[in-house]
């Protein structure tokens, strides 16, 4: 099967990459996106595929799914096709670390680390949470009705499997999301040489004075750190995209079943029989 991004042109120009942030989701990503905003970097993080849509989603699940061996991984060719206009690119490495770590070999990279247990519980109040909501009715009806909620649904069940280790969000599955985060951090720091790498602790803090010496720009004055990584962030952010979604799945659902019992009437007023019968005679 085709990719999206393979039918994409190549792009005129694609902004040099200043950092790559190989943090997992639930790690202070959000807070760094928007700081790095601030100062006038063009990132990109989870928040831009939301904004874009469904077109954006498929770039992303198919990656993912190229990491885990489902299809062909990108390669820098793909990378400056989807990161062209961003000179940053945050959370989309954990989901695909050795296509991007092939692809930018001289890249500075950064890492923020935290508890493996916190990981997890933040991840089962966030993540899994939406995951195991997307699995039930109406979701599992409502994806097929809008490209978006579609394209998450199946990124978010793959990246579970993958964290959860096939369990889901199972007690069991619980227990392998902290020792999947042990795993991820120990790759990044035996794939990434130690000269090319920051690495922070989420419970020491971090903010303007660890971030802008690595980016060799000045600390701001007078200006407090976006971001609080609380799951009330991350219901801020997602809730209305996911509401968007299923407003515009059932107006979808709604249009398509108006339609068919249109059809319906005018075939039966017209004397005929409804074309869904007559396939069965």
């Amino acid at each position: 099967m085709s990719r999206y991004l393979d039918t994409l042109p190549t792009p005129a120009h694609v902004e040099p990459k200043k950092l790559i942030v190989l943090s997992a989701p639930r790690t202070g990503t959000h807070g760094l996106y928007s700081a790095l905003k601030l100062l006038g970097y063009k990132p990109y993080h989870m928040v831009e595929v939301l904004g874009a849509g469904a077109k954006a989603a498929r770039i992303m699940r198919e990656g993912s799914e190229g990491e885990m061996g489902m299809g062909k991984p990108y390669t820098r060719k793909e990378f400056d096709k989807w990161f062209a206009d961003y000179d940053i690119i945050i959370e989309m490495p954990f989901f695909m670390l050795r296509s991007t770590l092939k692809a930018y070999p001289d890249a500075r990279f950064l890492l923020v680390q935290r508890s493996p247990e916190k990981w997890a519980k933040s991840y089962e109040n966030t993540l899994g949470k939406v995951s195991a909501r997307t699995k039930r009715f109406p979701f599992t009806l409502l994806k097929y009705f809008d490209g978006l909620m579609y394209e998450l649904n199946i990124f978010s069940s793959r990246t579970d499997d993958r964290c959860t280790k096939g369990a889901g969000m199972t007690e069991e599955g619980k227990k392998n999301l902290a020792e999947c985060y042990k795993e991820y951090i120990a790759t990044v720091k035996r794939l990434v040489p130690p000269e090319q790498l920051k690495v922070l602790t989420l419970e020491d803090g971090f903010g303007w004075e660890e971030i802008c010496p690595y980016l060799g720009v000045p600390v701001p004055k007078d200006l407090d750190w976006p971001g609080r990584n609380v799951p009330e962030e991350f219901a801020a952010i997602t809730g209305p995209v996911i509401q968007r979604s299923v407003r515009r799945a059932i107006m979808s659902l709604t249009t398509i079943t108006v339609g068919i019992i249109a059809a319906g009437v005018w075939y039966r007023r017209a004397g005929g029989p409804l074309p869904a019968l007559s396939w069965f005679k």
